[in-house]
């Protein structure tokens, strides 16, 4: 029986989502094919792995449309490491939403004129057109 879950993801960029978890304070390998380690040695593969501690992994992999869905045994990477399942999640989501919007931003030539976390944790982002 699988102990690994599944969390499907709108993330499609790989390089972004480099980005968002080096923001996040995040190590991780990338390539072709990484094995993700979960319960009793159960493994599967992924391109990116983040190695959670514990011999547990929370491992990316690309989908056929692109996207990449969120690999892990959570219950382990829980007992062996600070991470937990709905920050993680949310946190990477929220970080890579941010890098997105301001590369696309910047893509269409406007300027980033603010950028101010508001006390409800939202990223507020005032952009302005070039004169």
């Amino acid at each position: 029986m699988s102990h690994f879950t599944q969390v499907q993801t709108q993330i499609q960029d790989l390089v972004l989502l480099e980005e968002a978890l080096r923001q996040l304070n995040y190590e991780f390998e990338t390539g072709e094919d990484l094995v993700i380690h979960g319960y009793q040695g159960e493994t599967a593969n992924g391109q990116l792995v983040i190695r959670a501690g514990g011999g547990y992994d929370i491992g990316f992999q690309r989908q056929p449309d692109q996207s990449y869905t969120v690999n892990a045994d959570w219950w382990g990477v829980k007992r062996n490491s600070p991470i937990r399942k709905e920050d993680f999640i949310n946190a990477l989501n929220k970080t890579y939403a941010h890098l997105a919007i301001k590369r696309q931003a910047l893509q269409q030539g406007l300027i980033i004129e603010e950028e101010k976390i508001l006390p409800n944790g939202e990223i507020e982002l005032i952009l302005s057109e070039p004169m």
